[in-house]
């Protein structure tokens, strides 16, 4: 073999390596960086109202990604897909991450987390309510029971009236959470079939831009700013979640759904919460006991199953 055609073998080699490379450091960006984020919004919302923290958190980071990104000679996208990734930027961040935000007045970090963990059984559900989308197995179907089977071990207290769940508005928190994985889900899949022909970041660094705008707006029309409070902590908060959360978390995720299946890229579902559980255990001292472990457990093996009967399906 020639010297050119050995070039011309080893190049794809090398950039399949890369890829791969890429999207290894992507999942572990997102399962352990999205992990920290709960307890870092735990901290900030105790001196900042939810709006204005998220607003200022992505406002920051998307000026900060879009800056690099035009330094750096990345096209802007066309005109016609300002409105895909506005409306993505709307579900996930306004609709998803704001609820989230807002959640964790009343809910734990961990608790949140292990809620958020059932965003796979709400992206098969909505995949499957497609034209085209991959339906729903009997091991997926098992997967959405044992899941919702974790939910109720998690909540027992407060439907059995013990933690006084006496109305929906004893659940506000926890029904909030599962609020943003249906806005969470809906926004990625949504992103996945429509945003296309732009480069990922700059579409994230849009989205963010585009969101923190209209956040900072809803936390002004809701009166926040009277209630703001410039802390070091919060300060702190707000930093890690621009550095954590946004600049590498957030468009890590964006990142891999444009390269992985997006059922794939919800598998993050399986780490974050247990990192979320023992920062806040050993950080905040939030209780972490049988039923909190034993919840955890069956919802991740739920959305294991669920995982599982996509690779059946495949295989």
């Amino acid at each position: 073999m020639s010297l050119p055609q050995e070039v011309a073998v080893q190049a794809p080699a090398a950039a399949e390596r890369r890829h791969a490379f890429l999207i290894t450091l992507n999942f572990a960006s997102v399962y352990v960086l999205w992990g920290s984020t709960y307890l870092a919004i735990r901290y900030g919302v105790r001196d900042l109202p939810p709006a204005l923290m998220a607003g200022s958190r992505f406002l920051l980071a998307g000026a900060i990604l879009f800056a690099w990104l035009r330094w750096r000679g990345t096209p802007l996208p066309s005109r016609r897909m300002l409105g895909p990734i506005a409306l993505t930027g709307i579900l996930l961040l306004c609709g998803g991450n704001l609820l989230v935000t807002w959640s964790e007045l009343y809910v734990a970090s961990g608790m949140a987390a292990v809620i958020v963990a059932n965003l796979p059984f709400f992206m098969t559900g909505l995949e499957a309510m497609r034209r085209d989308g991959e339906r729903l197995s009997p091991m997926g179907v098992l997967g959405l029971l044992i899941g919702f089977g974790g939910m109720l071990v998690l909540v027992w207290p407060k439907i059995s009236g013990h933690a006084g769940g006496r109305s929906l508005y004893d659940f506000r928190g926890e029904l909030a959470l599962l609020g943003a994985n249906l806005c969470w889900s809906t926004g990625s899949i949504y992103a996945k079939h429509h945003v296309k022909g732009v480069a990922p970041l700059m579409a994230v660094a849009l989205e963010m831009l585009i969101a923190g705008a209209a956040l900072m707006l809803l936390g002004l029309l809701l009166g926040e700013a009277s209630s703001v409070r410039i802390t070091r902590t919060g300060v702190l908060a707000v930093l890690w979640l621009v550095v954590a959360g946004s600049l590498f978390g957030y468009s890590s995720y964006m990142w891999l759904l444009s390269h992985v299946p997006a059922p794939k890229v919800s598998t993050y579902a399986y780490v974050n919460p247990v990192i979320a559980l023992l920062l806040g255990r050993f950080i905040l001292g939030e209780t972490l006991d049988w039923r909190m472990g034993a919840g955890t457990a069956i919802i991740l093996g739920g959305v294991a199953a669920v995982n599982a009967a996509h690779v059946l399906r495949r295989g």
